[in-house]
């Protein structure tokens, strides 16, 4: 089935774990999460891991007393959260305090609760922080794809105007269109989809080889076909009631453009897969996706595409999902 064409198909109910660290950083996830839950269909569980007790935190350790106080805070707080989310959304949801490393213990609870999508909010200024710095871990060893909401607007409301998805030509990455379009249905938002041409360079060895005619010729030719593939994409798209545009760009620095592209203000989430062309099947998530997370202040939506490594195998729409095992830490207590 054509990604494109999987707009309609049936859709169980999915759950989006929210990932709270107790701050209003991470509290910017909570928009998104909601968007989520209502586009799918599906249910949200809030978590908040803790240390375990005896940990260190910062210059000093938590006595028993100190460690049981906030431990009842952070069940209030998320109890508090909990119910505010029930209004809005309508639907119960479920509360998780676990206690253990952050990073390791989200990507447990994702294989655990088979959850396909997991919210980390952080600060803009600093998106490779964000959910408590362990935004990077997650999509590394969670088995499920990562929304990393930089900031408390985007999906919120009506205020997705824009979702920019980068395409390179690949399956891969064109199998985020049905979530992407989805969801950009759902706001009534506009569907960008975008190629980036490199653009040759003028070297030396491209001058002394007289390369740098044909490189530019071979740019032209790809610039043609990006413009071919994308009409066709769009053309279904539009088909499927999407509001979609092609924009179709050369430039020496592929990552350079990109990030030019996705600004606050251009678009409002980005969608994307983990991988594209050029898979390391070793890797969870690919070298642009990673310099995209730590440079882009705009909420991004990232796809895992590998399959499942071991037994076990979660679904989401078009795509399989990845993991690593770690040790499990009992959870302190759970709605």
């Amino acid at each position: 089935m054509h990604p494109a064409t999987a707009l309609h198909a049936a859709a169980r109910a999915h759950r989006i774990l929210l990932c709270l660290d107790l701050t209003a950083a991470s509290e910017s996830g909570v928009p998104h999460a909601l968007s989520l839950a209502r586009t799918l269909g599906g249910s949200i569980t809030l978590v908040h891991v803790m240390p375990l007790h005896g940990d260190h935190v910062g210059p000093r350790s938590y006595d028993a007393l100190s460690w049981e106080i906030s431990r009842q805070e952070a069940r209030s707080y998320l109890d508090r959260l909990a119910k505010q989310l029930v209004t809005e959304l309508g639907a119960p949801v479920d509360i998780r305090l676990e206690q253990g490393d952050p990073a390791q213990r989200i990507a447990e609870l994702v294989r655990e609760l088979g959850a396909e999508v997991t919210v980390l909010g952080g600060r803009a200024k600093s998106p490779a922080q964000a959910g408590g710095g362990i935004a990077q871990q997650v999509l590394a060893l969670a088995p499920g794809s990562v929304l990393i909401a930089h900031s408390a607007g985007g999906l919120a409301g009506s205020t997705l105007q824009r979702v920019l998805v980068p395409l390179d030509g690949s399956r891969r990455a064109e199998a985020v269109l049905p979530l992407a379009a989805r969801m950009a249905l759902a706001h009534h938002a506009e569907l960008l989809l975008i190629h980036i041409v490199q653009e040759p360079r003028s070297t030396a060895l491209m001058e002394l080889s007289g390369g740098l005619n044909l490189a530019l010729q071979l740019a032209s030719c790809l610039q043609t076909g990006a413009w071919r593939y994308l009409a066709q994409l769009q053309r279904q798209l539009i088909r499927d009631g999407i509001a979609a545009r092609m924009l179709v760009m050369r430039h020496a620095n592929e990552r350079q453009c990109l990030l030019q592209l996705v600004q606050p203000g251009q678009s409002e989430l980005v969608v994307l897969s983990a991988h594209g062309a050029t898979c390391d099947a070793e890797r969870s998530f690919g070298g642009f996706i990673s310099h995209l997370m730590g440079a882009s202040t705009v909420p991004m939506l990232v796809l895992q595409d590998l399959p499942e490594r071991d037994a076990r195998t979660i679904h989401a729409p078009q795509y399989a999902v990845s993991a690593r095992w770690s040790r499990a830490t009992p959870p302190l207590d759970r709605a």
